[in-house]
């Protein structure tokens, strides 16, 4: 399945929980800790971000990752800080694991989220630091 129709996906999954007229930009998830996937217990998070918000979603830990079934955090876009560092992602005070393969997505978020007048809350360009 093509990002671009992913994306459309979560949308729809999201739908109770966007604002009316939102779509999502870019999404990544991941375990809400080391710990999480690690033992195999607590949730999922999803981190998404629309024209106007980021999200930090609760999803499953196992299964449909990408489907939200709460919401835990709502920022307005450029209001909090986003930091990707290692294996975490940090919005705020909300913290999650990002899969391998989800880093890239990661660095996408953090970019459409961050509030561009802070030089510490862009992404690193060099791929080995975040």
């Amino acid at each position: 399945m093509s990002e671009e129709r992913q994306l459309q996906k979560m949308t729809e999954s999201a739908g109770l929980f966007l604002e009316s007229g939102e779509t999502i930009r870019a999404a990544a998830w991941g375990p809400s800790s080391e710990f999480a996937f690690l033992m195999g217990v607590g949730s999922g998070r999803i981190a998404a971000v629309t024209e106007r918000h980021l999200y930090v979603f609760e999803s499953p830990l196992w299964g449909r990752m990408s489907r939200p079934r709460g919401v835990v955090a709502k920022h307005t876009i450029g209001s909090v800080r986003i930091r990707l560092s290692g294996w975490a992602l940090r919005v705020g005070d909300e913290r999650m694991v990002v899969h391998l393969h989800h880093r890239g997505r990661a660095r996408r978020i953090a970019g459409l989220a961050a509030d561009m007048s802070r030089a510490d809350s862009m992404p690193s360009a060099d791929p080995r630091t975040g």
